[in-house]
């Protein structure tokens, strides 16, 4: 699962990148209650740490390239950032942006897997990462969306020893990240292959946040200026939503069904 301890080769960090900070960080207070706090940034672009009850939950950043989609990136933590780097490029991905060190936080860098995903690295030095996660208004879960599982497994598998499990639905097999096939605890993401009728239709990590209530979420998200792409809707998890926020960037909720 998802965790705030250092732990090498799991979802450590998210952030979003945006055309408009100040309105991305309003709609996300409106929606979760997030707090923001300008820190420092070593590229001078200005950065927003994000925390509920104040424990950091996230990040916001500015866009860079001004024809680029806002989107949230998955943060995977690593003990040596070059030798992952190394290892991506060996398998077929590619560096988006180079290492980067951040202040005595950590260093990290932006990759791209070989289908087209966008995610990322952190080699946590001062910062470890999420202060809070598998918490209401936090991140739960993270979901690749791709047209080749196959290419995603043998990416991600060599990568980072991440294995999968299937889980049935009555739509079909669900492919679910995890550490340790069988034991429900050590999964914590998910892998959905891209069909005409989903509602994204390119290579992309989603981010799920925990909620106590996803109807009340969506309302709140959808009065902010989000949009709704699949509403509040039971499944074998529990309650789910899929939205994007004023500017386009995915998210999905899920308040998670009584164990």
């Amino acid at each position: 699962m998802i965790t705030t301890s250092n732990t090498a080769n799991l979802p450590g960090w998210l952030d979003l990148g945006s055309p408009d900070q100040a309105a991305s960080a309003e709609f996300y207070r409106k929606v979760f209650g997030w707090d923001s706090m300008s820190v420092d940034d070593p590229a001078g672009n200005g950065y927003l740490m994000l925390s509920k009850d104040g424990q950091p939950v996230g990040g916001l950043g500015s866009m860079q390239d001004s024809n680029g989609t806002p989107e949230w990136t998955v943060y995977v933590r690593v003990p040596q950032l070059d030798a992952a780097i190394s290892a991506c490029e060996s398998l077929g991905g590619s560096v988006r942006v180079p290492p980067m060190e951040v202040g005595g936080q950590g260093s990290l860098a932006q990759l791209t897997d070989p289908t087209g995903a966008e995610f990322a690295l952190w080699q946590p030095d001062g910062f470890a990462g999420f202060g809070r996660a598998c918490e209401d208004d936090s991140l739960l879960w993270i979901e690749l969306y791709t047209r080749d599982p196959a290419a995603a497994k043998r990416f991600y598998g060599e990568l980072f020893s991440w294995q999968t499990d299937a889980f049935s639905m009555p739509e079909g097999t669900y492919d679910m990240w995890t550490t340790e096939p069988g034991v429900s605890t050590e999964s914590f993401g998910g892998m959905m292959q891209i069909i005409d009728d989903l509602p994204i239709q390119n290579e992309l990590w989603v981010p799920y946040f925990m909620v106590s209530d996803t109807d009340a979420t969506v309302a709140r998200a959808v009065e902010a200026g989000g949009t709704v792409l699949m509403p509040a809707t039971d499944a074998p998890p529990g309650r789910l939503a899929a939205l994007t926020d004023q500017f386009g960037a995915h998210f999905n909720l899920l308040k998670p069904a009584p164990m």
